[in-house]
């Protein structure tokens, strides 16, 4: 990506007051990982948020608020209970990204090796964005597809992300699959399962890497609504819900190496958020 300028933030109003002097050529970035990936034949005037007053996490009323400059390396740090984002923050890339890189930047620019999106989509919550104004917009409208998405983050910055407190009879499962350890993921996905009197009350399942952009695998969680929380949900699981994605095979694989990946992966979290709802194992 090619910088015609360079402008350090130190305000949201002073950032949005950029932003929207800047117009298409703006860009915003807070660590700035992405920008190796950003290909861009007209210079872009870079606007750097990381003074911004946006870091940290803070938990009240059972909610985490998490601020769009905090760095993947305090997520990982942080503990609570019901914290989660700990086990996604544990998978990203290594840690000198990780010191680096924000949950907010991974947020505002998909990419579809991106771990966050994938794992909020099941977790749900709301972020707020400030542009003309602020508002806050549940997490599934933004990430409904690709055209909410970008017409969510077109001329707006990310301040919180806000997510729920996972209690007792709640479970996430999070995997997510590399050549290398450091490698772009060939397979994300996250699953959430809430369970009631022995019942899956809710389920929400997410997958990424083998899409463009990550996708909530609703049919398929439909078909796990209702069910016994136990081993015998997971093995009945209805894979066939799948064949109307067009999965995309990454790092030379076959699709039908492919297939058979992103169904080990989807059973894996499903029964890692099961055995951390019911307290057991599968």
């Amino acid at each position: 990506m090619k910088i015609h300028d360079f402008v350090f933030a130190t305000k949201i109003s002073e950032a949005c007051e950029l932003l929207r002097k800047t117009g298409e050529s703006a860009y915003l970035i807070a660590g700035g990982t992405s920008t190796f990936f950003v290909k861009s034949r007209a210079p872009r005037n870079v606007i750097d948020i990381n003074r911004l007053p946006l870091k940290g996490i803070a938990k009240k009323d059972g909610v985490f608020k998490i601020g769009a400059c905090t760095t993947v390396n305090e997520l990982m740090k942080y503990k609570a209970a019901g914290w989660v984002l700990n086990r996604v923050a544990l998978r990203f890339v290594n840690q000198q990204v990780r010191n680096i890189s924000t949950i907010g930047g991974n947020v505002a620019k998909v990419f579809y090796w991106c771990d966050f999106p994938v794992a909020l989509r099941v977790l749900e919550g709301t972020l707020t964005l400030t542009g003309s104004a602020t508002h806050r917009v549940k997490i599934s409208e933004v990430f409904h597809n690709i055209t909410a998405q970008k017409a969510a983050f077109k001329n707006a910055i990310l301040e919180y992300i806000e997510i729920p407190q996972l209690t007792k009879g709640m479970g996430f499962g999070y995997a997510k699959e590399t050549r290398t350890s450091e490698g772009f993921s060939s397979v994300t996905a996250a699953a959430f399962v809430q369970v009631e009197h022995g019942l899956i009350a809710d389920v929400r399942i997410a997958l990424g890497a083998v899409l463009p952009f990550p996708l909530r695998m609703f049919d398929l969680e439909a078909s796990l609504k209702g069910k016994k929380a136990d081993r015998s949900a997971v093995e009945g699981m209805n894979f066939q819900k799948l064949d109307k994605y067009n999965l995309t095979p990454r790092e030379g694989m076959t699709p039908e190496y492919c297939r058979h990946l992103v169904e080990v992966k989807i059973a894996d979290v499903v029964s890692a958020a099961l055995a951390e709802a019911t307290g057991g194992s599968l």
